[in-house]
């Protein structure tokens, strides 16, 4: 991974997979979502963050899944005990590699960043031991 680092492929390869899912938002939410952003950003976001962890099931079971919204009213979902992973970390230790496995995670928590950016959601992402955390707020 070091040697793509140096050469700027983790980057670009990050700047275009976040234009791609950019550009894959209006045909992902529905036509009438920008006149729905528009008119009810609040609501809008919600929608967009429940849309999100219903894609999510495709991926992963609903159980490992958490959302909810804290005191301060931000948008707090968890990935909890992650399959993907669990397979990830076995794989690499198979493998004998040297590296984190989180690195994975790593690379969609940046894309769900950027994504966020595009709502006027102002948003944190972390790894976690066993899987992630987004806490966002509309800003």
């Amino acid at each position: 991974m070091h040697f793509f680092e140096e050469l700027g492929e983790v980057d670009r390869y990050l700047d275009m997979h976040v234009k791609v899912r950019k550009r894959m938002l209006p045909y992902l939410l529905g036509a009438a979502f920008k006149l729905f952003k528009m008119v009810s950003p609040k609501r809008a976001v919600e929608q967009v963050i429940k849309q999100y962890a219903y894609t999510q099931q495709m991926y992963l079971p609903k159980t490992n899944i958490e959302l909810g919204w804290n005191s301060k009213g931000e948008v707090v979902g968890r990935i909890i005990n992650c399959p993907n992973l669990s397979k990830l970390r076995d794989m690499v230790k198979k493998a004998g590699l040297d590296i984190d496995p989180r690195f994975h995670c790593e690379i969609e928590l940046k894309v769900l960043k950027e994504l966020a950016k595009e709502f006027g959601i102002d948003a944190r992402v972390e790894t976690e031991e066993n899987g992630c955390q987004f806490t966002g707020k509309l800003g």
